[in-house]
């Protein structure tokens, strides 16, 4: 007598075990949490497109700015008598903390809200008790550049 070619048992569809079920969806919440942290992880920070800094100073004059208790942003150094636009500035946040030196002097710091940021076009002057800390600190003009 023929064998069949399908064993009947084969036929017969076994429910898998439940605590395999469990595990693969485990595994699929593991996944997933971990999918959302890498993309969070990646994602951009937050930045603010430009910042002018005014300085009428006869001083080159280092700046850096940081929100309270965060880390510091160099943003460079604005010549004496002169105006730079910083391009795609790190957002600090509510409190802008602009931190001024020049020739290793410091110039002192002065903090800006965003809103009067905002409302100043993002535009921050040197403040004058900044050129006079370093004219007190006997810190000599720094010699005139051409314009652009």
């Amino acid at each position: 007598m023929p064998r069949p070619v399908l064993d009947p048992e084969q036929l017969v569809r076994h429910g898998r075990d439940p605590r395999q079920r469990l595990r693969l969806a485990a595994a699929a919440v593991l996944a997933l949490t971990a999918l959302v942290a890498l993309a969070r992880a990646l994602q951009a920070p937050a930045t603010v497109d430009e910042v002018t800094l005014v300085n009428e100073s006869p001083y080159d004059v280092h700046v850096e700015v940081r929100s309270p208790g965060g880390p510091v942003l160099g943003l460079g150094t604005v010549p004496r008598e002169r105006s730079i636009r910083f391009t795609t500035v790190l957002d600090q946040g509510d409190t802008w903390s602009f931190a001024f030196s020049a020739g290793g002097e410091d110039a002192g710091t002065t903090d800006v809200p965003r809103s009067a940021l905002e409302r100043d076009g993002w535009t921050v002057a040197l403040p004058a008790t900044a050129a006079s800390r370093l004219e007190r600190a006997g810190l000599p003009s720094a010699p005139a550049t051409r314009a652009p």
